[in-house]
């Protein structure tokens, strides 16, 4: 059964190779059209606004329908949405509005297709025989690879063909994931629980997804936590980097060497993690790591316009950055059971992803009206303020209870 975990994790690298290319390629075709860091931030908040609501209501109907065949569908339809992007944008006549029409179009259906894909992902590790860390920490050395990958090649692409054929790249990713979701996975049917023989329709799916977070001290802590910093991470990538740039003497390459360094320190990171993560502590490593890594990028922007240093900062972000999303994906799947986990999957993306549109519009406001060093010092400052939550509260100490599970088991089948 591994050959569906590796068809997901190469329709998962294919598609966010694709991804990669547009979160450099569409913030930057908007700066440049319209002069104005406020126009790309709102054009983030078109796109990011629908892919939240899209996740947070799409829980219900993954879990019904199934994680498969919603994936193979969102992605089917983002192939047209996004290919419209560009054909658009060519199109003489066609008002700004119009264009944040489709952006929010095709951010709704990667909404629902993402969903769907976390929920799938569960049971293809389950089904390979892996440890859900083991499976989590390949899914993001994945994404991982994609952004070291994506962002520069979209860098050289934005320079030598411009941003609007450049999405077209993005579109045909869709394409080729639905296929090897199509051919590659399958998954067992899960088997109904109390939940599901009780549960009333879409409304009532929806509440349990709700329920079942409100009543998770640990899950409530992580989606606060990652709110925040997707809000400061969205300012800075859409926002923040472009403006950067434009400023600066490097020129619109460096858009994608600066994802680059990320992207490098992260797979090294990730391949460290894959090694010694099973050993060490999850509360701790996640903490320190979060609390250093998350704002060291920000700072440099506000406090450099030297590219090496920028760039070296990017790469121990990456580096420690990449011991997050594992951590966080391995404790969640842990904590949900199998036959809810498209609808409380759903409410923890959603809510963790909802302060990505208002991170594009506050950057560029902040941009606009307090200057880049000024914004960016700001937001480095809530950054790292936030990130301090898993040394002052009690609740984030559940990170490691499975860990110490797995350690009484050991110890109890070693006194046998």
């Amino acid at each position: 059964m591994r050959r569906g975990l590796a068809g997901l994790l190469a329709a998962e690298a294919i598609s966010l190779l694709g991804s990669r290319i547009t979160f450099v390629a569409l913030p930057w075709l908007v700066l440049t059209s319209t002069g104005s860091a406020l126009m790309a931030g709102v054009a983030g908040f078109a796109e990011m606004l629908p892919y939240v609501l899209a996740g947070l209501l799409g829980g219900p109907i993954v879990d019904r329908v199934g994680p498969r065949s919603t994936a193979v569908a969102a992605d089917v339809a983002s192939l047209l949405a996004v290919s419209g992007i560009p054909l658009m944008v060519t199109t003489e006549n066609v008002s700004y509005h119009t264009l944040l029409g489709l952006i929010a179009l095709a951010g709704a259906l990667r909404g629902f297709g993402d969903t769907a894909k976390r929920a799938l992902l569960p049971r293809v590790i389950a089904d390979a025989g892996l440890s859900t860390e083991r499976g989590t920490t390949l899914y993001d050395g994945i994404s991982r690879v994609a952004t070291l990958l994506g962002l520069p090649l979209a860098g050289l692409l934005v320079a030598a063909v411009g941003p609007a054929r450049v999405l077209l790249v993005d579109a045909a990713s869709f394409g080729v994931c639905a296929l090897l979701i199509s051919i590659y996975v399958r998954t067992a049917p899960t088997a109904p629980g109390p939940a599901e023989e009780d549960e009333g329709g879409y409304a009532a799916a929806l509440r349990c997804g709700f329920r079942y977070v409100r009543q998770d001290r640990l899950i409530i802590g992580i989606m606060s936590l990652l709110f925040a910093t997707n809000l400061f991470d969205q300012a800075f990538a859409t926002v923040f980097v472009p403006v950067w740039v434009r400023e600066g003497p490097h020129g619109p390459a460096a858009l994608g060497v600066l994802g680059s360094a990320f992207g490098i320190g992260a797979v090294a990171g990730n391949i460290l993690w894959t090694i010694v993560g099973p050993r060490l502590p999850r509360r701790g490593t996640f903490a320190v790591c979060f609390v250093i890594g998350g704002p060291a990028q920000l700072f440099a922007l506000a406090l450099s316009d030297r590219l090496w240093l920028v760039l070296t900062v990017a790469a121990m972000a990456g580096a420690l950055m990449s011991t997050i999303n594992p951590i966080l994906l391995a404790a969640v799947y842990e904590r949900i059971p199998v036959r809810v986990q498209g609808r409380v999957m759903s409410v923890l993306i959603a809510f963790s992803w909802a302060g990505i549109p208002l991170g594009g519009v506050l950057g560029g406001w902040a941009a606009d009206e307090l200057g880049l060093r000024t914004g960016a010092l700001l937001a480095g400052i809530g950054y790292l303020a936030v990130t301090l939550a898993p040394f002052v509260f009690p609740a984030w100490h559940s990170l490691d209870e499975h860990r110490s599970r797995e350690t009484r088991t050991k110890t109890l089948v070693g006194a046998k």
